[in-house]
């Protein structure tokens, strides 16, 4: 019985799993540009949090697993930012 339970929370982790998805996002200039598209990423449907870098021009969104980051691009690009996925 233990082991049944064991593998049950085991799969429930691996199906929850987290996945950090790296974009680059041309077009920020200042603080107030990073405040929005970090707002702009955590509105969409499937994150759970986003660290956006101004200097780098860069953002980390941490994800439920099976976010795509095609959205994530597209909500950027509709805010007015250039956006790609950081290979």
């Amino acid at each position: 019985m233990k082991k049944v339970l064991f593998s049950l929370m085991a799969l429930g982790a691996v199906l929850s799993a987290d996945q950090t998805i790296k974009l680059n996002v041309s077009g920020m200039t200042c603080p107030a540009c990073v405040k929005n598209v970090k707002g702009t990423l955590n509105d969409v449907s499937g994150v759970k949090e986003s660290t956006v870098y101004l200097k780098e021009g860069k953002a980390e969104v941490k994800t439920q697993d099976g976010t795509k980051a095609e959205n994530l691009c597209d909500a950027v690009k509709k805010a007015g930012y250039g956006c790609s996925v950081a290979k």
